[in-house]
């Protein structure tokens, strides 16, 4: 069965009874198999999944519906009442009519996690290893440099090499390779990890890592434990070829340099330190007065960086005291009219401001302006691509009936300091017919 049609399966059967049995004989696979895909495809267990689904869905006909609870129970695939509200106490602290009259919504959407990496989680144990640290002024190849240096100084190795980023030491940036050794400085590392691959490539691994953070821990039933990451190299030795770390061939005139290393580098097995997490998202409808923001619009490469430096530079030039006091920083990835077909992304950033600022014509900068009215809010924790927020608050959405009448924004705050402990991201979504009853653009 595809993967697609399994979840719509499930998604159709929530209130009925569900057998893991069941799921794997129509798709013509084992149990072991269908455990395994699942798991790996999504980042839950098939059990677990379909628990929170059912809970989501009872949540919403308790908030938003005046149905018994015993039905709501029988209809989300509780069996019993008593059994619907153990879960609920379980999930949000409070018996189903508690929740129904406070504020907040708890969701778990259909198809979370749902990626194209694989992903595994499981238990995984760093081996003890030497440490060696590789020292540099360019950041761009630091990795691949490191890997020459150890195959020069040790060729022949044929351990395994784990890297990742080290402490800079002052203007040089530090890469820190960790082997095998018989001479080994660091200890054993155990724990569950989640783990994919990409090809020895820098935007591929670049994009691997962005993938496994921002979007699939997002939404998956884990979080990072705070511990550090890790990339294993994968590589073969070979005594008839030779190849340069990236895994090119070396020419003969490269060998008679002195250059070649019996290595190939193929592959990166990547470790992100994971741990359980309840796995429901926290939303809220609220009313918003008018808010203000002063903003600058970037595209193309690194636009977001370029677009908050621009607002942080006028800022500190004209308005010191408020670059120093603020607290509220705004991030908006929708296109503004007529740039719709653009290839490279557009990032709108900036401060919040309680009125508009009297900007010079031409500073590049824009007060961009949400009207007061009713908001869908999503609350997450700190990360550095909020589009995985975005899908869940659009999903959520979706399935109350509600239409946006204008594209979501994340709102960044960092009351308690700007380490990523400290910052939470809130994505708000405006309503249509909502207190204002108006569609609206970013920028009107």
């Amino acid at each position: 069965m595809p993967f697609d049609s399994l979840l719509d399966e499930m998604e159709q059967n929530l209130g009925g009874e569900l057998r893991v049995e069941d799921l794997a004989e129509a798709g013509f696979v084992s149990r072991t198999q269908l455990y395994r895909a699942f798991y790996n495809a999504t980042g839950h267990s098939v059990k677990e999944y379909i628990r929170k689904r059912r809970l989501s869905r009872a949540l919403a006909l308790v908030k938003h519906t005046d149905m018994p609870l015993l039905d709501i129970a029988q209809d989300c695939g509780f069996g019993s009442q008593q059994a619907l509200c153990k879960a609920v106490k379980a999930a949000t602290g409070q018996s189903p009519l508690q929740y129904k009259a406070g504020g907040d919504e708890y969701y778990f959407p259909p198809g979370a996690g749902r990626r194209a990496y694989t992903v595994a989680v499981c238990a995984q144990t760093i081996p003890p290893t030497l440490r060696l640290r590789y020292y540099d002024s360019r950041l761009q190849g630091i990795e691949n440099r490191a890997l020459e240096r150890l195959f020069s100084e040790r060729p022949g190795y044929k351990g395994r090499i784990f890297g990742r980023n080290g402490e800079q030491k002052g203007s040089k940036i530090c890469y820190e390779l960790y082997i095998e050794s018989d001479c080994a400085d660091q200890p054993a590392v155990t724990g569950t990890f989640a783990k994919t691959t990409s090809p020895n490539d820098e935007a591929e691994i670049n994009a691997a890592w962005n993938y496994l953070y921002d979007v699939w821990l997002k939404t998956s039933m884990f979080a990072h434990t705070g511990q550090p990451w890790f990339e294993e190299y994968i590589h073969a030795s070979g005594q008839n070829e030779r190849y340069d770390s990236q895994g090119k061939p070396r020419t003969r005139a490269a060998a008679n340099e002195g250059e070649l290393h019996p290595v190939r580098i193929n592959r990166l097995a990547l470790y992100l330190p994971v741990e359980k997490r309840p796995g429901f998202h926290k939303i809220r409808l609220i009313q918003c007065g008018d808010m203000h923001f002063l903003t600058a619009r970037r595209t193309g490469a690194n636009a977001e960086e370029a677009a908050s430096r621009a607002v942080m530079a006028f800022l500190a030039a004209h308005y010191p005291s408020l670059a120093r006091t603020a607290r509220q920083f705004y991030v908006s990835t929708a296109a503004p009219a007529g740039l719709h077909l653009a290839r490279e992304k557009t990032y709108t950033c900036g401060i919040a401001v309680q009125s508009p600022l009297k900007l010079p014509p031409d500073c590049r900068l824009e007060p961009t302006q949400w009207p007061a009215g009713e908001y869908a809010v999503l609350e997450g924790d700190c990360c550095g691509d909020s589009g995985a927020y975005q899908s869940v608050l659009a999903a959520w959405m979706e399935g109350m009936g509600l239409q946006a009448a204008g594209a979501p924004f994340a709102i960044y705050e960092a009351a308690g300091g700007f380490d990523t402990q400290n910052i939470r991201v809130k994505i708000y979504c405006l309503i249509k017919n909502g207190t204002n009853g108006q569609d609206r653009d970013e920028d009107s």
